[in-house]
C-alpha cells in the first residue's frame, strides 16, 4: 500500500520542488536587477561611465537634480509564458567639485 501512495504523491512533490526552485531563481534575478540599477544610478550621478549590466533594457533618465535608472530583465519559464523583472533606482546628481 505504501508504494502506491508514494507513486501518487511523487509527481506532486516534483512539481512543488520545481516551483520552489523557479521562485528562488526569480528572487535571485530581482536582487541582481536592484543591484545593477543602484550601481548604474550611482555611477551616472557621479559622472562616471556606468558598469556593464546583464539586462534586457536599461533606461537612464535625468530629471532636474536626480538620475533615474530602470533595469528590466525578461524571465522565461520554459513552456509557460515568461514575465519581466523590473528594478528602479534614483540617485541625486553630485555637484562638480
Amino acid at each position: 500500500m505504501a508504494t502506491v501512495e508514494v507513486a501518487v504523491c511523487l509527481p506532486a512533490l516534483v512539481l512543488l520542488l520545481l516551483v520552489g526552485l523557479g521562485a528562488l531563481a526569480v528572487v535571485r534575478d530581482q536582487i541582481a536587477c536592484v543591484a545593477a540599477a543602484r550601481e548604474v544610478a550611482l555611477a551616472t550621478a557621479r559622472g562616471a561611465s556606468p558598469p556593464p549590466v546583464q539586462a534586457d533594457v536599461v533606461e537612464v533618465s535625468a530629471d532636474g537634480d536626480v538620475v533615474r535608472v530602470v533595469v528590466r530583465r525578461h524571465r522565461d519559464l520554459g513552456p509557460l509564458p515568461g514575465f519581466d523583472i523590473t528594478a528602479t533606482a534614483v540617485a541625486a546628481i553630485e555637484p562638480n567639485q
